[in-house]
């Protein structure tokens, strides 16, 4: 009886699809440091750097730093690793232009 409920078990774990989405907060976190990271976020700010990063809705932040603000884009990227590949998902950032108050 165990026998068969553990191939039970086995043949409906192996026939899900895979899921390896990050639990949100952890996605959120990639999507932070990606932002920090960025060269042309940076450069935007040029020495006042970024005093803040305000999460506006999903997939759009917005990065203060000084009197400028900046809209900053989470898009995703074309799967590069082929059909049946599972892991967290792949993005870029689209940096919008600095507006200065």
């Amino acid at each position: 009886m165990h026998r068969l409920l553990f191939a039970m078990a086995l043949v409906a774990i192996t026939t899900l699809p895979a899921l390896a989405a990050l639990p949100p907060q952890y996605q959120r976190q990639r999507e932070l440091q990606a932002i920090l990271a960025d060269n042309e976020v940076a450069d935007a700010f040029g020495v006042e750097g970024i005093s803040a990063i305000e999460y506006v809705e999903p997939d759009l932040y917005r990065v203060t730093g000084g009197a400028c603000t900046l809209e900053v884009k989470i898009v995703d990227v074309p799967n590069t690793h082929g059909e049946g590949w599972a892991g967290p998902r792949e993005f870029a950032l689209a940096v919008g232009e600095p507006v200065c108050r």
